[in-house]
């Protein structure tokens, strides 16, 4: 992902040659992405269909926060962007991030080339774990009966990440910050502020909150924070307050 004035994008031409310059024989892609919480537009997937048909690579989409994507942003699932990339596409997806939902041992799996879904029928039906009977069920009631309670929760969301950004461009104005168009998580370069110490360190010590670090997204993220807004909001006021307490320009 690059960033750039407009928010995060895909950088294309840097995933063209990295798989031409490798023996890549598969491409996970996370859709709508995390960390960051890009949806990727039409344009941005045909071409990596593009790529992906060129090089002949098999897709492992991964669009669990799918239906956590806002207005004015649309999800588009991989494989349905044409018949050659359903034929090539693994697509992933499971209720528990937008229904609230985990640890319930329930995700579903769609295969697209059928020699996949051989060669997986062909294991023994408990070889990666068993799905727990109560994720099937809480499954099947959050995707017929959850569609009220999930506006709500859009809603508080919305709100939330509005309050983030608005706080960081005001408060924290020299971190590097894109509104998130999915997720429940604000994604942040904390870089600009020249800490002398992992801004994690640095958040917790001074702010007393723990956030995540950017380090295990690898070692181009290192200065990064992540954030989770899917909170009450006199929870989040209190992250925010200690956000800034521990990065406000002054303190550094």
């Amino acid at each position: 992902m690059r960033d750039s004035a407009e928010g995060w994008c895909m950088d294309l031409a840097a995933l063209d040659t990295a798989v031409a310059e490798s023996a890549c024989k598969a491409l996970v892609l996370v859709n709508p992405h995390n960390p960051t919480g890009r949806v990727h537009t039409r344009a941005e997937l045909e071409e990596i269909a593009a790529i992906a048909r060129r090089h002949d690579l098999l897709v492992i989409s991964d669009e669990i926060h799918a239906e956590l994507t806002y207005d004015s942003h649309r999800h588009i699932p991989f494989a349905s962007l044409s018949p050659d990339a359903a034929r090539r596409t693994v697509t992933l997806t499971s209720a528990t991030k937008a229904f609230n939902l985990a640890a319930i041992r329930c995700a579903l799996t769609h295969y697209g080339p059928d020699r996949l879904l051989a060669l997986r029928d062909a294991q023994p039906p408990d070889l990666y774990g068993a799905v727990s009977p109560l994720g099937v069920v809480a499954t099947e009631a959050a995707w017929r009966d959850g569609d009220a309670w999930q506006r709500d929760l859009l809603s508080v969301l919305d709100r939330n990440r509005r309050r983030v950004h608005q706080v960081l461009s005001t408060r924290l104005p020299q971190v590097r910050h894109h509104i998130p168009e999915a997720t429940y998580l604000a994604w942040f370069d904390t870089r600009p502020l020249g800490l002398t110490e992992p801004p994690v360190e640095r958040v917790l010590k001074e702010g007393n909150v723990l956030l995540d670090g950017g380090s295990p997204f690898g070692p181009d993220a290192d200065g990064f924070l992540r954030l989770n807004f899917a909170t009450s909001h006199d929870v989040l006021e209190d992250i925010l307050a200690g956000l800034v307490q521990a990065l406000r320009p002054e303190r550094i």
